[in-house]
């Protein structure tokens, strides 16, 4: 697993404990994208050791400098965020918390989540 793939799982992980709870939609989710991502058993391992103990996302604009890397994880932030069909407060501000930290202007967040939202309805 890269840098890039790290920091996004580190985000995921991040996004799914926003609100407090972990749904079973965020859990399979997830392990799709691990899936996708063909990690290992000690990546596995890894990403479950985050999942304990939620990773700080300090480093992730360092992690991943160049800003279409950075609004792809964004997206994908997004996307996890309505796995469980509905978006609490919380984590619509750990989102535009992550995009100002990212350097991602409002109005560009705003059209990720209308890419996201529609990808959501496609996949439903």
């Amino acid at each position: 697993m890269d840098d890039r793939e790290r920091a996004l799982l580190k985000g995921l992980v991040q996004m799914i404990w926003a609100d407090g709870e972990v749904s079973e939609e965020e859990r399979l989710m997830l392990g799709g994208i691990l899936s996708e991502l063909g990690v290992s058993a000690a990546e596995i391992e890894e990403v479950g050791r985050m999942m304990i103990d939620p990773p700080t996302l300090d480093d992730l604009r360092e992690k991943v400098p160049d800003e279409e890397s950075r609004r792809e994880i964004l997206k994908l932030l997004v996307a996890m965020s309505m796995a469980d069909g509905r978006v609490d407060t919380t984590e619509i501000r750990f989102l535009d918390r992550l995009a100002e930290h990212l350097e991602i202007s409002s109005e560009e967040m705003d059209a990720l989540r209308e890419e996201a939202t529609q990808v959501m309805k496609w996949e439903s």
